[in-house]
């Protein structure tokens, strides 16, 4: 019964980190995959600084868990009409 326990455990633990990492795959997010393509490292980082927001809404907005903030969605348009 541990083994199961302990097999879970883990298994939820690697979510976490992939949420808190920015890299879960819980939904297809179109904003998440928009702003990796900007940020391809640390893009949870990249868009808390940028928005004020914490590192796991920033997180939860990317892997799709939650919609994306207005504010976020204007830090993506903006960092794409500076590349222009």
């Amino acid at each position: 019964m541990a083994h199961g326990y302990d097999e879970r455990a883990f298994a939820h633990n690697e979510t976490l980190r992939k949420i808190s990492q920015g890299a879960a795959r819980i939904c297809r997010c179109r904003f998440g995959a928009a702003w990796k393509g900007l940020y391809p490292f640390k893009a949870a980082e990249e868009l808390a600084h940028r928005t004020g927001c914490s590192l796991r809404t920033a997180s939860y907005q990317l892997s799709g868990e939650h919609e994306p903030s207005a504010r976020s969605i204007a830090a993506l348009v903006n960092e794409c009409m500076r590349m222009d």
